[in-house]
């Protein structure tokens, strides 16, 4: 039992979460997970992720923690960076060129694959909505991305609000888009709207 005491310690300092890996990293028998979740102390809400029994589950820490190569895109960036209240339906993540998706998408994961040096353009990590440390891309990033996506009434709102913002960023907006290749389209919501 006094594992299962180390671990929840561990686990409260961690926003109530806690993964089989922080478990052997701090010394302990992965088993102790089983006996704390037998205990009522843990509730498991994946494979090696644990929440304290009276902490919610935190979907995004859950897919950040199966798909560590993963980075939620799109209108779950969004979501994350703020800019939208509309949660998104399903999770949606990138990941690099050659990387096997097909478990994720079997998971309900919308997946984008993406090629090695448009990967790592514009990654940023954010909290999620439970406190817990997740990749997302940036909103530049994330504006490129959705410009060419089929919800108009999100994209038209994220721009407006990127545009009046104080903090926007329109030559590393247009950087991307022009790496990206919408420029034409990104040009065209900033002419509007500014």
């Amino acid at each position: 039992m006094k594992d299962c005491e180390t671990i929840v310690k561990l686990a409260r300092k961690n926003n109530g979460m806690i993964t089989a890996t922080d478990v052997s990293r701090a010394g302990l028998q992965r088993r102790a997970l089983t006996e704390c979740v037998l205990a009522g102390a843990l509730s498991k809400g994946a494979r090696g992720v644990y929440f304290l029994a009276d902490q919610l589950e935190d979907e995004f820490a859950i897919w950040q923690h199966t798909y560590p190569q993963g980075i939620f895109s799109g209108n779950t960036a969004l979501y994350l960076l703020k800019k939208t209240d509309r949660i998104p339906y399903a999770m949606s993540m990138t990941f690099p060129k050659g990387y096997n998706a097909s478990a994720a998408k079997r998971n309900g994961l919308k997946c984008k694959i993406v090629v090695a040096d448009r990967y790592n353009l514009g990654v940023q990590e954010v909290l999620s909505p439970y406190g817990n440390k997740v990749r997302c891309y940036n909103i530049e990033r994330t504006l490129c991305d959705i410009v060419s996506g089929n919800d108009i009434q999100t994209t038209n709102h994220a721009f407006k609000e990127y545009a009046q913002s104080k903090d926007n960023d329109i030559p590393l907006l247009m950087s991307y888009a022009k790496i990206l290749h919408v420029e034409k389209p990104v040009r065209n919501y900033m002419e509007v709207l500014l």
